[in-house]
């Protein structure tokens, strides 16, 4: 009695399992439906990781298809590796990391790993975006305009040396913000955000805002939200209409 008790445990387990399996096989199709071109939706069956791809969209990212194994093999998957640690978590997730396509190119990942109720992992539901076209792209219409990073203009050649040394973007932002602070002097309220607006109009010119992270930084240097930033963009925009 005491094996067949455990034969319709595991049954059910299974049942469970291949349940979920399909539910996340919907997920990633409807999702897939939505996401940009270079994100690559995949969904790996653990019980099987040699042949672990049971749903895939945007396969052009990695050129991977259905019945394919794990991104970097079994042995070598950040994702794999976790998920093979003992947890009681039922779902554990594994946000932003670095992977490689088969011919190297670089990918930013975020996985989830759904276990069952014995705790064993049995399937991980990935996203795996590759930026590369993007930066190509960037790159491109760079070399267009014949500008230098972070300008779009450049009023005298004085101006362009001073701007072009800067070592990264935290030291561009201050130099704007102290700029702003001195053509906008004052302690009014109305005088802070005045100044505060003009850097904001400043930064937008530089492409600050096209950078990753551009708006955290840019809230983060004035002392402001990420929200007010956006408000100011707004202000700035129809006041230019």
């Amino acid at each position: 009695m005491a094996n067949m008790g455990l034969m319709v445990g595991n049954s059910a387990d299974e049942r469970y399992e291949e349940e979920m399996l399909q539910m996340l096989s919907a997920a990633v199709r409807v999702i897939g439906s939505v996401i940009a071109s270079n994100a690559e939706v995949v969904l790996h069956d653990l019980r099987k990781p040699a042949f672990s791809i049971i749903e895939i969209v945007n396969a052009h990212v990695t050129g991977r298809r259905k019945g394919d194994s794990l991104l970097a093999g079994v042995r070598t998957d950040k994702a794999f590796i976790i998920a093979m640690e003992e947890s009681r978590e039922p779902v554990t997730l594994l946000l932003d990391y670095e992977t490689f396509t088969g011919t190297g190119t670089p990918l930013r990942s975020s996985t989830a790993i759904y276990r069952g109720r014995n705790t064993r992992p049995f399937a991980a539901l990935c996203i795996n975006v590759d930026n590369e076209g993007i930066k190509h792209a960037l790159n491109i219409l760079q070399s267009l305009t014949a500008l230098p990073p972070l300008l779009v203009d450049t009023p005298s050649q004085e101006a362009s040396q001073s701007e072009t040394s800067h070592d990264n973007i935290e030291d561009l932002m201050r130099d704007i913000i102290t700029s702003a602070t001195e053509r906008g002097p004052g302690s009014r309220r109305i005088d802070s955000k005045q100044a505060k607006l003009h850097a904001v109009q400043q930064m937008q010119e530089k492409g600050i805002f096209l950078m990753k992270g551009g708006v955290e930084k840019a809230a983060t240097a004035l002392g402001v939200t990420r929200y007010t930033i956006y408000n100011y963009l707004d202000e700035l925009k129809n006041a230019g209409r």
